[in-house]
């Protein structure tokens, strides 16, 4: 259990350092950043465009549906962005 615990950590600690990272008006942000504020905008605008619809109500529950709007959107958003 310990052994699986500490190659885990060691597999996000190495990982972390392959991250692109963005220059914006001479910041350097992560990529991911970028890419889930990208995410979160379109979950907001797809949010309006489904009350104006009507559809909302239809939808299920609204922490269930938007964090997985959020999250699909973000990881496209990612694919859009910064594929090699």
């Amino acid at each position: 259990m310990t052994s699986r615990i500490a190659s885990g950590a060691a597999l996000v600690l190495l990982g972390a350092g392959c991250d692109p990272v963005v220059n914006v008006a001479g910041s350097f942000f992560p990529a991911w950043m970028v890419s889930m504020v990208v995410g979160v905008g379109l979950t907001v605008a797809a949010r309006y465009v489904f009350v104006v619809a009507r559809l909302e109500p239809d939808l299920g529950p609204p922490i269930l549906i938007y964090t997985c709007l959020g999250l699909l959107l973000t990881v496209l958003a990612w694919l859009v962005l910064y594929r090699a």
